[in-house]
């Protein structure tokens, strides 16, 4: 370590970072404690004794530790938290200045506004808000808005003001806390332009250059191509990843190739290449000189994430290396880039893109060497299966090293990865070079740029398809779940132990039962901290949070499992894709066994049906088919086209381990047929030992009358899941004095627009002393059966708060 003083001093301000995160300590108090080891250094420094050597580095290391602590502590004084009462504020005035300008979607433009003063009804906070603003239309008015914009105008608009989404289920993206370290306190949403208004057009003119040339390459990256290739142009040249297709992404992710999506090192290297290439004919002051130009503009341009800034300080440190008559050093290069963007801001060391960019480059630094080395030790005649090898143990290097984070926010270990990098990486590499010459010759000579357009649009879809089949879910990735951050310390432990084995010894056989104690202890240690959110042998039932919807996980003490609704599914938000998949992958549920739709309404069956045409569901109950209904026709015609087995609700008690599940209602039965789709819902009662849950979908308080005439003290519950989302035309007063439940759910999106859950209800369910849990504010809610007691259990903290 002597010869990188710089990696030791990173490592341990690293740790600071880390520290402060944990233990918040006052920073006063880090100032005072790195004040005394300032003190004490400098006297021990002016001592000139050797003696005091070890006893220096000593107070060096603690002070670099604590000016970590006191930076990351500075740099968070000032907390940004959502700061008003309401959820959601329709009809708010918000006088400000745009900040930034995200390129153009269709029908949508997204900026950052910083608010001079927000008006609501109550009153007017003369703040300075940041706010992430959407404005939707037309095309035609988007377009006239988007070439009128520019970053400094001051603005005025009307739209709805709303808190962003938090973790509101187990292992969700937290994208409030991702805003808020970002600076932005709340969501904006206008829905028509001409309510977005330019007061003046005053303009911040660096940052708005940067924004005209992005918006100028990306108008010729539209006019040139197709949406897809527009779409992969956006995302390489960019770094705008947005008009990828989500399921495109997925495969990338799956194939292990979801690094090539994102400006990073590799798409640096090919914009150094290129640059040289073109300044190939100028002497070589001048070629290194205009490749450091084209480099920062690309970084500038690109918008200066972590992975394209590191990319652009190690290519730059590799080109000033020979001017300075000195040796490139990558280690340090990299630390040098680790250390400006830490100290730019050190929440960057929290974001996976830091992450998975900088645990990459240092493990092909650090593990591509010798394995390289080891290939080029084997004796072979072919040179294309040598480069091959070669290749193949670079995507190693780098996989090995980003695997803990990979797991921790993919949950997958790709097992296609190889020999998918091994084609996506130099196709994607002439993707960026046909499109950046394609952009060029669009400002000087169009048609030719259409030619070299066509060109990459072939090129793309060949990529796609091939990335397609190699992250075929089926085959491409194992699932891996709860990888924790304790997990990935003993990783790094493991590679460090192997590492050592390796230098160590020299001897086959000690090495191999070296490598076999490294290995079953990596196996014990890494399966220390694993849990079950869903406990075996035990009920456990989730009650996920789909906004304006109903959706419910079970898991029975056989292990079986089971879907009762699904929540809904817009053009702009799948519960199915977006919140139900990630949570049963979380939950390591490769395939529900029973899917329950209580009834045909968006808010209840929309969500199935992606979850059906990946045929996640073995087996579904429904209502009887409404024939007037075109969304029951053609679900019933995709559960026969996807061939998952269904029947109809009829009374029915279905056995499953242990628990029963009795079905209520017989929606064959001529009474249900001219009720409405509400009042259709099927009305089923789970039993577990002592235990009991009642599901109501959203049947209404004159068919809840006709089942207490039918069912009487049958339909004695612990548990009541509210019809309608609390509605006051469910729940009523009859049906609660036979229910006589302990604890009521209430599932409602937050602040929506019926005003569920209705007081009458809430003050109904008071009168009956029944507990309220509502998932419009807490989120999901999750309770496990013993057969004996129910637990509401803390799914955020994995503790049992209430026991009944």
């Amino acid at each position: 370590m002597n010869n990188y003083p710089l990696i030791r001093f990173l490592i341990v301000f690293i740790f600071g970072i880390i520290a402060q995160s944990i233990y918040n300590v006052p920073l006063l108090l880090l100032l005072i404690i790195f004040s005394f080891l300032l003190s004490v250094l400098l006297i021990l420094h002016n001592l000139y004794n050797k003696r005091f050597a070890e006893l220096k580095n000593i107070f060096l290391l603690s002070a670099s530790l604590t000016f970590g602590m006191a930076y990351h502590s500075s740099f968070n004084q000032t907390k940004v938290i959502y700061p008003f009462e309401k959820p959601k504020i329709s009809n708010a005035k918000v006088y400000g200045k745009i900040e930034k300008i995200e390129l153009k979607k269709k029908g949508r433009i997204i900026l950052t506004v910083k608010s001079d003063s927000v008006r609501t009804a109550e009153k007017i906070d003369k703040m300075n808000y940041k706010l992430l603003c959407s404005v939707y239309d037309d095309d035609k008015k988007i377009e006239a808005l988007y070439g009128k914009l520019a970053i400094g105008n001051e603005i005025v608009f009307n739209g709805v003001i709303q808190r962003p989404r938090n973790e509101r289920n187990p292992g969700e993206f937290d994208y409030e806390k991702y805003l808020n370290e970002r600076g932005i306190i709340a969501l904006a949403n206008i829905y028509n332009a001409d309510d977005f208004l330019i007061l003046s057009s005053s303009v911040s003119y660096l940052p708005n250059i940067i924004f005209q040339i992005r918006k100028e390459i990306d108008s010729k990256i539209i006019a040139l191509h197709n949406n897809t290739t527009e779409g992969l142009l956006r995302g390489l040249l960019l770094a705008d990843q947005r008009s990828i297709d989500n399921e495109i992404k997925s495969d990338f992710v799956n194939s292990g190739a979801v690094h090539v999506l994102s400006v990073s090192g590799l798409h640096v290297g090919y914009i150094v290449l290129i640059f040289l290439f073109a300044f190939s004919r100028f002497n070589i002051t001048a070629r290194y000189i205009l490749t450091v130009v084209g480099l920062l503009f690309y970084m500038i341009v690109t918008g200066a994430d972590a992975p394209i800034f590191r990319s652009t300080i190690m290519a730059l440190s590799l080109l000033a290396a020979p001017a300075a008559g000195r040796d490139y050093n990558s280690l340090n290069a990299l630390a040098f880039s680790a250390f400006i963007i830490l100290l730019l801001n050190p929440n960057e060391l929290f974001n996976p893109s830091f992450q998975l960019s900088f645990s990459a480059m240092l493990s092909l630094i650090v593990l591509f060497p010798p394995l390289k080395y080891s290939i080029e030790q084997i004796n072979m005649n072919s040179k294309l299966i040598k480069w091959f090898l070669i290749f193949s143990v670079s995507c190693l290097a780098a996989q090995i090293g980003t695997l803990p984070f990979t797991l921790a926010y993919f949950n997958r270990l790709s097992i296609t990865s190889i020999i998918a990098n091994l084609i996506v990486i130099p196709l994607s590499g002439s993707i960026v070079g046909l499109g950046i010459l394609t952009v060029l010759l669009g400002f000087f000579y169009g048609a030719l740029g259409t030619v070299f357009a066509s060109a990459n649009e072939f090129l793309t879809y060949g990529m796609y398809w091939f990335v397609r089949l190699m992250g075929n879910e089926n085959y491409s990735y194992i699932s891996i779940h709860q990888f924790s951050v304790y997990d990935a310390i003993i990783f790094y432990l493991f590679l460090a132990v192997l590492f050592f084995i390796w230098k160590k010894f020299s001897n086959t056989k000690t090495k191999m039962i070296g490598y076999g104690l490294a290995l079953f202890t990596f196996l014990f240690f890494i399966r220390i901290d694993n849990y079950q959110l869903m406990p075996e042998k035990e009920l456990s039932i989730l009650a996920v949070d789909v906004g304006q919807g109903d959706a419910f996980i079970v898991k029975f003490p056989n292990g079986k499992t089971a879907l009762i609704d699904a929540g809904d599914a817009t053009k702009y938000f799948d519960n199915g894709t977006r919140v139900i998949q990630p949570l049963l992958d979380k939950l390591d549920i490769d395939k529900i066994d029973y899917g329950f739709i209580s009834h045909v309404d968006s808010d209840h069956y929309a969500g199935f049906l992606s979850l059906i045409k990946k045929s996640k569901i073995r087996y579904i109950f429904k209502p009887l088919l409404d024939t007037n209904d075109m969304k029951d026709l053609r679900l019933e015609k995709l559960l026969t086209q996807q061939k998952i087995p269904f029947r109809h609700f009829t009374k029915k008690i279905i056995r499953i381990g242990n628990a029963r599940f009795y079905v209520l209602n017989d929606t064959t039965n001529n009474y249900f047929a001219p009720l409405k789709s509400n009042d259709r819902s099927g009305m089923m009662k789970l039993v577990y030992g002592k235990t009991s849950f009642l599901f109501t979908g959203d049947a209404g308080v004159r068919v809840e009358d006709d089942y207490v005439d039918k069912y009487k003290s049958f339909l004695k519950s612990d548990v009541l899941k509210a019809g309608h989302h609390g509605s006051k035309t469910s729940t009523g007063n009859q049906f609660l004095s036979y229910v006589k439940p302990k604890l009521a759910i209430i599932s409602a999106g937050v602040a929506n627009k019926f005003r569920h859950p209705s007081q009458t209800v809430l003050q109904r369910l008071q009168q009956f002393k029944v507990d309220v849990l509502r998932t419009d504010l807490t989120g999901a809610i999750l309770l496990v059966s013993n057969g004996y007691n129910i637990e509401i259990v803390d799914w955020r903290q994995l503790r049992y708060q209430f026991i009944f």
